[in-house]
């Protein structure tokens, strides 16, 4: 039986998956998935560590064919130029797991492009060439389908979307280096600074929240709080701007909207899709905007995925 191993890295866990090929149906199919708490300090070795680790215990009863790897920072030929979130600096990770593993296909993305990657191929029924998914977390970021086809960028930055600026010189600090970037209003981080800009503004059940954050602004919001409703619409301008920017630009099929904050439904996406009828471009107005429907699952499908691209082209 043949095996792929598929891993999602990210600063707090890494997400795991096991896809193993079905003669019946003669395709791979995701036998098992389940995450780990990353360990990082300063050596690169300590994550890759655990990667062998997790390949070894769930590849004894399959032939390893190929593994795929997401990590949180953009990536040229296999080689990560820098992944803060985990404290990598550059990092050959595809020769440093090849030696491990020789003469299995190795496959290393970005993980948000990984989780464009899932969405697009596993997340949606009919694929359409040209996707922008953007994953609204913690931080955000974002990947770019064109034409089928994974746009990485001329050193692996494309779909950074979370440092599209909005207030470039006056807007809050951005971990970046800059000002202003749309991940410090709409991501989940952004949105809770703003609540506690605003909730001064009026009464508002959100001064009774301990530790305010984006899921106590939406949640008030759906009752009927009046801040909270400003709140939500403030983040969905923002948002608009965005991808309006993003759809005059490239003018994609669909947008896909993703990670922790898209969870709030159709408040957020209603929000969005209203703003961004009013700041796009005419002819790309009707671009279609939806919520993820993988959600964690996306980046270990899209690692899945372009290990095994890799693999039938090697």
């Amino acid at each position: 039986m043949k095996c792929i191993m598929s891993f999602d890295v990210g600063g707090t866990n890494i997400k795991i998956g096991k896809f193993i090929f079905d003669e019946k149906k003669n395709d791979y199919v995701l036998d098992n998935n389940y995450y780990i708490k990353t360990i990082y300090g300063n050596s690169e070795s300590l994550i890759l560590n655990q990667i062998k680790e997790e390949v070894i215990k769930n590849t004894s009863d399959c032939e390893l064919k190929a593994i795929g790897i997401g990590v949180p920072g953009p990536v040229v030929n296999g080689v990560v130029l820098k992944a803060q979130n985990i404290n990598w600096g550059i990092f050959n990770v595809k020769e440093e797991l090849g030696k491990l593993f020789p003469g299995v296909s190795i496959s290393v993305l970005n993980d948000a492009n990984a989780a464009t990657l899932g969405e697009w191929y596993y997340g949606t029924t009919d694929r359409v060439p040209n996707l922008v998914f953007v994953t609204l977390g913690t931080g955000i970021g974002g990947g770019i389908v064109v034409n089928g086809k994974l746009l990485e960028g001329a050193n692996g930055s494309a779909g950074e979307i979370g440092h599209i600026k909005i207030f470039p010189f006056n807007g809050r600090p951005c971990t970046c280096g800059l000002h202003g970037c749309i991940e410090q209003y709409a991501s989940a981080t952004g949105i809770a600074i703003t609540a506690r800009g605003m909730i001064k503004n009026g009464p508002t059940s959100l001064k009774r929240k301990f530790r305010l954050n984006a899921k106590d602004v939406f949640d008030e919001a759906l009752k009927g709080d009046k801040i909270a409703l400003e709140i939500v619409d403030k983040t969905c301008y923002y948002l608009g701007i965005a991808l309006a920017s993003i759809a005059n630009t490239i003018n994609p099929n669909r947008i896909i909207i993703g990670g922790g904050v898209s969870k709030n439904g159709d408040i957020l996406l209603n929000g969005v899709k209203k703003h961004f009828k009013e700041l796009a471009f005419g002819s790309v107005r009707d671009t279609e905007i939806t919520l993820a429907t993988l959600y964690n699952e996306a980046g270990i499908y899209g690692c899945f995925y372009k290990a095994l691209e890799d693999l039938s082209n090697d």
